[in-house]
């Protein structure tokens, strides 16, 4: 930046020319400009030439290339155990080395996939710079787990950070995989004790399908729960899955419970009469009938209550439609109406239908609460009166 101040002083003129810089300041408010001293001004001559500008050549792009991304970090100050560390995540894909691998589209029918190297480096420091750990990971890690044909297409991703759990001893992340220019994804969950060795790798929520499951730590932080299993100190991990359903969702009511939503019927290829095959469910009548929701302990892992909810569906994975609100979870059946959980309490909700609560009629009353909650083709606006003790709600159909 050029900045040109004439000063006229006796009569006399004098142009000076000063160049000044840009200095970045942090938290600064103060202005840098000294101030002029009182004098009179000259009429200004006319302005020396400017220079020409320095013309620089714009940064070339980074090139379009699938399954490449350029190098990526974040450096997080975290607290483990009491004490500040520098936790320092990076990704880099290296377009040197190829990968390939095969997977199986149809039965039978094999096709291969190409892409490059991933290198994935956590990297532990303490407060005053010395190094406690560096775990590097390479994709391979990860073929297991999200599949090696998903993991050899997807760019290297940065690892995001979930949280330290003092009782399990464990750093745990998440970790994306993406097919370019697709839905088609997976995510794993990776545990890394303070020495930086590998705990254990889960599953995590895939971006285009499966159960509506977010990892995540409980509020005080000795119980993690990923897309498949809960992991608690001193126990052996609590499987969700089970073979005569599939997983719809599971999620924190406390920091002792866990809900856990089921789709009845077993996954099997299921051929059309015109020769496509697709995957499905065909349940029977009785295990319509049967719960299919739980309420779980989660140390023991204890069924405390059980019912059925038929109120989720499936769009680029499972979604359980639902909002929280003063220690309740309403959970919508399009259907039917809200089925009302408490949270702190493990038991069987209740229900509320639609024919049992008034139709929503302008204005909105001062003690309400709106929540919108989109479904299957379906949204709604619910208004939930927080004073009253008995669960008084007005709903409204939106339009899509």
């Amino acid at each position: 930046m050029r900045t040109w101040i004439v000063v006229g002083l006796l009569g006399a003129a004098l142009a000076l020319a000063t160049l000044a810089g840009c200095e970045q300041k942090i938290h600064s408010t103060k202005s840098d400009s000294p101030a002029l001293p009182s004098v009179s001004v000259a009429p200004l001559p006319a302005p020396a030439e400017a220079p020409a500008p320095v013309v620089r050549a714009a940064p070339r792009p980074a090139p379009e290339i699938p399954g490449w991304a350029p190098p990526a970090a974040a450096d997080t100050l975290v607290l483990l155990n009491g004490q500040p560390y520098h936790l320092l995540l990076e990704a880099e894909t290296d377009s040197n080395r190829h990968l390939t691998a095969t997977y199986e589209p149809t039965p039978g029918h094999l096709e291969r996939v190409r892409g490059y190297e991933g290198r994935y480096t956590v990297t532990l420091r303490d407060r005053a710079g010395q190094q406690v750990f560096q775990r590097q990971l390479r994709k391979a890690a990860f073929f297991k787990r999200a599949g090696a044909d998903i993991v050899t297409e997807s760019e290297a991703y940065l690892p995001e950070f979930l949280g330290y759990s003092r009782p399990l001893g464990a750093l745990v992340f998440t970790l994306d995989f993406m097919v370019p220019d697709s839905d088609v994804g997976a995510q794993v969950v990776l545990m890394l004790d303070l020495a930086g060795n590998v705990m254990r790798l889960s599953d995590g929520r895939g971006p285009g399908g499966g159960p509506e499951c977010e990892p995540a730590l409980s509020a005080d932080g000795s119980v993690l729960l990923t897309a498949s299993e809960l992991l608690r100190p001193g126990r052996p991990p609590l499987r969700l899955t089970r073979l005569d359903a599939e997983l719809v969702g599971a999620s924190f009511l406390s920091d002792t419970t866990i809900l856990v939503v089921y789709a009845p019927g077993k996954t099997h290829l299921i051929r059309s009469p015109d020769g496509m095959e697709t995957f499905g469910r065909t349940p029977s009548p009785q295990q319509l009938r049967a719960p299919n929701a739980f309420v779980r302990h989660t140390r023991s892992g204890r069924v405390l209550s059980k019912f059925r909810y038929h109120g989720f569906y499936e769009e680029l994975g499972y979604t359980i439609p639902g909002f929280r609100a003063h220690g309740v979870l309403y959970l919508l059946d399009a259907k039917r109406g809200l089925y009302l959980l408490p949270l702190g309490t493990p038991g069987k909700p209740t229900e509320m239908r639609f024919a049992a609560m008034p139709r929503f009629i302008p204005p909105q009353k001062p003690v309400e609460v709106r929540f919108e909650v989109q479904s299957e083709g379906n949204a709604f606006a619910f208004y939930v009166d927080t004073v009253s003790v008995a669960p008084r709600i007005r709903y409204q159909r939106l339009e899509n």
